[in-house]
């Protein structure tokens, strides 16, 4: 076969999979969970959605009477530089371990790194941060569960942690953090372009019976359909 004709269909085989990528990106502004009513403030769970360039992370309260749920058994507070005792949430992320960890701003991220990531299903880790409170603005969009449909969130969180100990406390991965308020901890899952970090927070809220798109790789396809925090929608 010519050069030329090996470079032709290299580059037909190259723009049929772009095409197929960006029909899969079309996807993520299909609603699921159109039955989604917001419950009455004093029979909810208030979770939110925290936001980057590019990032989506599960903003959930540290400790939940009705379900019972605290995070400290899982994440536990000495595990952390800081003392994190008095926080009231903790922000759960999940994506590629060698971006995730080497990329703690935007200013360190290695091209290919990115490129790796997308490109080449690897090894994932959950970053957990203790947040002394949620903040309003558009970096953060507040969702309203019920309580059972907070378990399920719940569930699915618990399900994305690797390993844990014997007490039941996650084990983290690396020794390596932001600040004095996270930690990594090894998750389950395999990352690529097919399954980022918005796609995990978007099946996570899916699960819950929260308002996102049926397929989520890209922040615009968690946030569309989520009021941003202290507006009432």
């Amino acid at each position: 076969m010519k050069p030329r004709t090996l470079l032709r269909r290299a580059l037909q085989a190259i723009g049929v999979g772009l095409l197929v990528y960006v029909l899969f990106l079309v996807l993520g502004f299909v609603p699921v969970n159109l039955n989604y009513t917001r419950p009455a403030p004093d029979d909810a769970v208030r979770i939110f959605v925290r936001s980057n360039e590019i990032h989506t992370d599960l903003v959930l309260p540290v400790i939940c009477d009705d379900p019972a749920v605290d995070w400290h058994a899982r994440f536990p507070p000495e595990q952390f530089q800081s003392d994190v005792r008095q926080c009231r949430y903790v922000a759960v992320g999940w994506g590629n371990r060698q971006f995730y960890v080497e990329t703690p701003r935007w200013s360190d991220l290695k091209v290919t790194s990115a490129i790796a990531a997308l490109f080449w299903p690897s090894e994932t880790v959950l970053r957990v941060e203790y947040l002394y409170d949620a903040a309003d603005g558009e970096d953060f969009r507040e969702v309203l569960i019920t309580p059972r449909q907070y378990r399920q969130l719940v569930a699915f969180v618990e399900s994305s942690i690797a390993r844990i100990d014997e007490h039941g406390a996650a084990k983290p991965a690396t020794t390596v953090t932001y600040g004095s308020t996270d930690r990594f901890y090894g998750a389950t899952g395999r990352y690529h372009a097919f399954n980022t970090c918005n796609q995990w927070t978007g099946r996570g809220l899916a699960r819950a019976g929260a308002p996102v798109g049926i397929w989520t790789p890209l922040k615009p396809h968690v946030l569309w359909r989520l009021p941003a925090a202290g507006t009432d929608r």
